[in-house]
């Protein structure tokens, strides 16, 4: 595949994006994903995306799936900032950002307090909520579940 066959980024939805990262994390066993909605807080990007790795081994296999997802259906491709070894992957897909830390990492830079007002969501899988309603009752994608922002 070539490069004129990656389609450009504002193709695809920042939602979509944001469901197909989490999805990917989500069947590699990543632990606590969290998404963070910064929109209208900062022109980096709409949404991060956290999550957390057992191991150096873990992380890199939850970055290269997510990786592969995204190239597969909408043929994105990430600009990636470190790497397993040093306990934090950061994928860049423009207006969705994922943090894979291992959980250590993870407690030290508090991205979640870092960014306290953006309002918070926890990946859950879908398959677990088949009601098609998140359980906050809500008519958002089944698979997040949104809580208040940390004070």
């Amino acid at each position: 595949m070539n490069e004129t066959e990656f389609i450009r980024d504002n193709d695809v939805a920042s939602e979509q994006k944001l469901e197909l990262i989490c999805d990917a994390a989500g069947e590699l066993k990543a632990r606590e994903i969290t998404i963070l909605d910064v929109r209208g807080q900062t022109i980096v990007a709409d949404f991060f995306v956290i999550c957390t790795g057992t191991s150096i081994t873990h992380i890199q296999s939850i970055a290269e799936g997510v990786r592969d997802r995204m190239r597969e259906g909408p043929k994105l491709r990430a600009k990636p900032e470190g790497d397993a070894g040093s306990y934090w992957v950061i994928m860049d897909y423009s207006d969705v950002i994922l943090h894979i830390f291992d959980e250590d990492t993870r407690e030290f830079y508090e991205l979640e307090r870092l960014w306290a007002d953006a309002k918070v969501s926890h990946w859950q899988d879908p398959a677990a909520n088949v009601s098609g309603e998140s359980s906050t009752g809500s008519n958002i994608h089944p698979a997040l579940s949104a809580v208040e922002p940390a004070l």
